[in-house]
């Protein structure tokens, strides 16, 4: 193992444990988008059964649990955001300025596809399954 000086940007971020804030901006970057995906595919598998059982419940149950995981994943990001110090990323090299990237991407995105995510919820709301 090799060890090498550490710059000021290679310092953990205040108040964190250097192992949990890459899983953190990971998490906040990727989880929403993949949560809107496999809503997607379950949505093509639950609403054709649905509409057979005459039962909208899992589809409710689907788009709830899809909202709450979404918005999960913006909130990791919101907190990978808040670590790193509010600032817009810099072009610098080093952790922070990833973890601000990150953090702002991961936020920006999670609202989105939080938002998306809750405005199918609505439609299977009022729209019924074998429409």
């Amino acid at each position: 193992m090799s060890f090498r000086p550490r710059d000021a940007d290679d310092a953990p971020l205040p108040g964190s444990h250097e192992e949990r804030a890459p899983l953190l901006q990971w998490v906040g970057m990727f989880l929403p988008a993949a949560t809107f995906f496999t809503h997607l595919e379950v949505g093509y598998v639950l609403i054709p059964w649905s509409c057979v059982v005459r039962d909208a419940l899992w589809v409710h149950v689907a788009g709830v649990a899809s909202v709450v995981l979404a918005g999960i994943g913006t909130f990791a990001a919101w907190r990978t955001w808040m670590r790193a110090g509010r600032d817009e990323p810099g072009e610098g090299p080093g952790a922070l300025p990833r973890t601000r990237f990150l953090g702002a991407v991961g936020l920006g995105m999670g609202a989105i596809f939080t938002l998306i995510l809750f405005m199918q919820w609505i439609a299977a709301l009022f729209i019924g399954t074998c429409q």
